[in-house]
């Protein structure tokens, strides 16, 4: 349910903002930027339900630990991480059907902060579950200005997982 655009450049910026750090090939993270976007394909194939699931990144998983047992760990955890970022910014963004074929229903996360008008305190909105459609996600208070959005929730659980990897490999405590 994102843009296109934030299905490459987020991932895209947080890999080369940490690619020092993870010891990772800017070239390779450009070049591999595309996985971003491919679980939006199953709009032009099936419907959206195709590809927006776990059981589509599994089997990449899968590929991925093969890859890592002959030493290409770089490449697949950088196609890992644009699918699963793809994933986690749609759940914040109408939701996805994580289950599916064997369950229908659209997992989704709704998480807000907002000003009120008056400027007397912050709102905070966290909605979440299971429906049978797609959630639109835009601000359900219909008053104040946002400050923080729902997918950009998503961008900072992205953030998390990239930093906490960056903590495991070089071995930082907290």
């Amino acid at each position: 349910m994102s843009y296109i655009f934030s299905h490459i450049f987020i991932p895209l910026a947080i890999l080369l903002i940490f690619s020092d750090k993870l010891k990772l090939d800017k070239k390779k993270i450009v070049l591999l930027s595309f996985f971003g976007i491919l679980p939006d394909l199953d709009v032009i194939f099936f419907h959206r339900m195709s590809f927006h699931n776990v059981f589509i990144i599994l089997p990449i998983l899968i590929i991925i630990l093969v890859r890592i047992i002959r030493k290409e760990k770089s490449i697949a955890g950088m196609v890992y991480f644009y699918l699963l970022s793809h994933l986690i910014l749609d759940i914040f963004n109408g939701g996805i059907s994580a289950l599916y074929p064997l369950y229908d229903g659209i997992f989704f996360i709704n998480a807000e902060i907002r000003s009120s008008y008056n400027i007397d305190g912050l709102m905070y909105t966290l909605n979440y579950g299971i429906k049978d459609n797609f959630v639109n996600n835009i601000s359900r208070s219909g008053n104040g200005y946002g400050i923080v959005s729902s997918e950009n929730f998503g961008i900072i659980i992205l953030l998390t997982i990239i930093i906490l990897v960056v903590m495991i490999k070089n071995k930082i405590k907290i």
